[in-house]
């Protein structure tokens, strides 16, 4: 999944608490390149490990420019989780509406909701959504921009595969659809934060799990 630049047109400073207002291009780009070395390097190491003297090391900047343009740790982590959703959200409206699952068949459709959630998970995002999850129980509910994300998907799901399995009706399909999306984020939380299973984001063997795991699961006809 392809990163995009950092939208400069909906200041992410309005949307995040503790993010200082940016104004001019040199202080925008030093913003973003604060913003965009911690992405990468929380696919390294924990936030908690992560000190204001290694970002600016990472993005070529000082410390004194980070405290200018972030309140606080808490503050940036916040412009970061904004970013990945942004760009995430962006990547979904372009491979996931209603429209394209209608046009498909349903197992390409449920085989598509699988791809488009693994290349989220293994994004570059991979460790923001890592810490976000972690962090699930802090206040300020580090993991609700993600959970917001996800009724976007969950709505597509059910208007663009209403009634793409004839042998239930309309609201025990939202209700199995509702399972199978729940079933893949589940496991690929779970490998997030216990990358040590048998089947792994590593390769494609927990793609193909899923994927045969859904098929079957939507196939099954409580008729026969």
């Amino acid at each position: 999944m392809n990163d995009v630049a950092i939208d400069r047109s909906a200041d992410i400073s309005e949307k995040t608490p503790g993010v200082f207002q940016a104004r001019q291009k040199r202080s925008v780009r030093i913003r973003d390149e604060f913003i965009l070395a911690g992405v990468e390097a929380l696919n390294e190491m924990r936030f908690s490990e992560l000190t204001v003297s290694q970002l600016a090391t990472f993005s070529g900047n000082s410390v004194g420019s980070f405290y200018t343009r972030f309140k606080d740790k808490d503050a940036y982590f916040g412009a970061l989780r904004a970013h990945a959703i942004e760009t995430l959200d962006t990547e979904i409206d372009t491979r996931f509406t209603a429209q394209i699952l209608r046009n498909m068949e349903p197992d390409d459709a449920l085989s598509l909701l699988v791809d488009l959630l693994g290349d989220i998970f293994t994004s570059r995002f991979r460790g923001v959504l890592r810490e976000s999850l972690l962090q699930i129980l802090e206040p300020g509910d580090p993991w609700g921009l993600m959970r917001q994300s996800a009724q976007g998907i969950i709505v597509s799901l059910h208007t663009g595969l209403s009634n793409a399995f004839p042998h239930y009706n309309q609201k025990e399909t939202r209700t199995r659809l509702s399972f199978c999306f729940q079933m893949i984020v589940g496991v690929l939380q779970n490998d997030l934060v216990n990358d040590y299973h048998v089947f792994s984001t590593r390769d494609q063997s927990i793609r193909q799990g899923l994927k045969e795991a859904v098929s079957s699961y939507m196939r099954f006809d409580p008729r026969k």
